[in-house]
């Protein structure tokens, strides 16, 4: 029996295992959280819901005891003119008087609910507030985790990567700098050269042509 226990308790060790190393945590707790929430509507919800039947009790309530002051005054005022008429007014005065006793009762039961459900919606609103922060210092240090190890993976550091497209990318252009012939000429400078090149020339001409030349006959 013991065996088997073990058994089942390293089976189960190595499914839990399994399934944290391949479960998607960040997902899985703003799931949980957006569930949360849907909660927090619901009670948020149902807390509008008594609120209002808390102030309608309270109105029910002022009414009556604004009947019980009447009820009262008129019994006091008839009592002197019509005893009969008086006793009616007494009669109307307890039943008012039980209407707010059952109404302040009713006002109070709703008040108690309303309190325990505001309680009760203040405590998930910082259970979110909790649990929404942890998430976002989870993710962030685990995406950290993450880069860190990235990058010191050699094989697939995603800088070196980068800096290796650069590089090629430098060396294409720089060998299309070296192959592409740079046009460097100077068509002011040259213009000027062939004209004082020209003007050289017709001054050589003209000392050719002002020389004496032996002709073939004085040879």
């Amino acid at each position: 029996m013991n065996s088997l226990k073990r058994l089942y308790i390293s089976i189960k060790g190595q499914i839990d295992q399994a399934a944290d190393e391949f479960e998607n945590h960040e997902a899985l707790a703003a799931a949980a959280i957006q569930d949360l929430q849907a909660i927090a509507s619901k009670t948020r919800l149902h807390l509008h819901r008594i609120s209002k039947m808390t102030e309608q009790y309270q109105k029910q309530l002022d009414e009556q005891k604004q009947q019980e002051t009447l009820w009262t005054a008129r019994a006091i005022k008839a009592k002197k003119q019509d005893e009969q008429k008086a006793l009616q007014c007494v009669k109307r005065l307890m039943q008012t008087k039980k209407q707010i006793t059952l109404l302040e009762q009713q006002h109070e039961a709703s008040t108690g609910q309303e309190n325990k459900i505001r309680d009760d919606l203040n405590s998930i609103q910082e259970q979110l507030l909790i649990l929404n922060n942890k998430k976002e210092m989870l993710a962030v240090r685990e995406n950290r985790i993450h880069l860190q190890d990235t990058l010191h993976d050699n094989s697939v550091n995603p800088i070196d990567s980068v800096q290796q497209v650069f590089d090629r990318w430098e060396g294409r252009v720089v060998s299309s700098e070296y192959d592409t012939p740079e046009n460097t000429a100077d068509t002011l400078l040259d213009n000027f050269e062939q004209e004082e090149e020209e003007q050289a020339l017709k001054m050589l001409l003209e000392e050719l042509s002002d020389t004496d030349i032996p002709s073939e006959h004085n040879k």
